[in-house]
């Protein structure tokens, strides 16, 4: 039976306010989730593992399966197909990247169907949910991702490639924050953006740059992404990102960051890896693994966190091109289907 559900929000807040109110009791860093995909020959729910499935032949999908993940009650429910969109885990090794934490388990890797596409998204339930006027309270957020490649397709039709989550639901109509590059929409490099009822941001990570080609020629093709949400019932909800970060210490500067208006930002649903790719079979399909949930940046970054090569971090390190401020340009969310965001 499933553990009784904590208030993460009421822990982040007592936390807070503890801080604020100059108690000499410490805020203490907790670890909230961690999400390696781990599989068994037989899937054992209670203890976080997953069947092992196969899209194409439609056995073992993600969407449904419910297993256990520590070590607090994060999630609140099983994952959620969004439409004809499946998904699996794979029992491949885990998303590698130097210096890391070594992971367990398997990926979420899309596969390529139908001689011709890769396509796929699933959402889960976090309990409670993050924001909506709660706090103030920080969360962190690490995952590593590999955006694909387009080997031999079209590199100019790459799709929709990314990471997000929902406000209320899976899907377009949903979405809260995503990390992503999207062919359908003209957005060739990485960003960022965030979704309210007041409208939807977009910026550039790292101050642009960033395409599928570049991405892929660093440790391989996988990235260390760390995000930060803190939301503010007063001031202003703000999400951060920080790519391939170096050391075990947040950064000053985000390489990435967008700041929407007090209690504007509430989070419902984290999904896996987003992808849709139709340009043809020759592509390599993105994937997401080692997923991180915890109140402070050092819990979200097991040890051993990497140093990248000095060509890496003179191109990704925490705050390329952003000294100058970045320049945050609004976007209108152009109408799409479930398989083109």
């Amino acid at each position: 039976m499933r553990a009784p559900h904590l208030s993460l929000r009421s822990l982040a807040s007592t936390m807070a306010a503890l801080c604020l109110a100059g108690t000499a009791v410490p805020a203490r860093a907790i670890l909230l989730a961690y999400e390696p995909f781990e599989y068994g020959d037989v899937a054992v729910p209670s203890e976080g593992q997953y069947a092992v499935g196969n899209e194409t032949a439609g056995t073992g999908l993600l969407g449904g399966q419910d297993p256990d993940i520590g070590p607090t009650p994060f999630y609140a429910g099983p994952w959620i197909q969004s439409g004809g969109d499946s998904q699996v885990v794979k029992p491949l090794p885990s998303l590698a990247y130097p210096l890391f934490q070594a992971g367990v388990g398997g990926i979420q890797q899309e596969t390529v169907e139908f001689d011709c596409c890769s396509f796929g998204r699933s959402g889960r339930a976090i309990a409670g949910g993050l924001g909506g006027g709660a706090g103030p309270e920080v969360f962190y957020q690490s995952f590593l991702i590999d955006f694909g490649t387009q080997g031999t397709d079209d590199p100019v039709e790459f799709g929709f490639r990314g990471h997000e989550l929902w406000n209320g639901g899976v899907g377009d109509a949903f979405l809260a924050v995503s990390l992503f590059l999207n062919h359908f929409q003209g957005i060739n490099e990485l960003s960022l953006s965030v979704s309210t009822l007041s409208g939807d941001t977009t910026v550039a990570v790292g101050g642009g740059g960033l395409d599928l080609p570049t991405l892929a020629a660093f440790n391989d093709g996988t990235h260390l992404v760390v995000m930060r949400y803190a939301f503010d019932p007063v001031a202003a909800d703000v999400v951060s990102v920080f790519l391939d970060p170096v050391g075990p210490v947040e950064p000053l500067i985000p390489d990435a960051q967008i700041s929407v208006a007090a209690s504007d930002l509430f989070i419902t649903h984290q999904g896996a890896f987003s992808g849709f790719t139709f340009s043809g079979a020759g592509h390599v399909p993105g994937a997401i693994d080692e997923i991180r949930w915890a109140t402070s940046y050092r819990e979200a970054v097991p040890l051993g966190t990497p140093v990248p090569e000095p060509a890496t971090a003179a191109l990704l390190g925490s705050g390329l091109a952003l000294a100058g401020g970045l320049g945050l340009r609004a976007r209108r969310r152009a109408p799409a289907g479930e398989n083109q965001p």
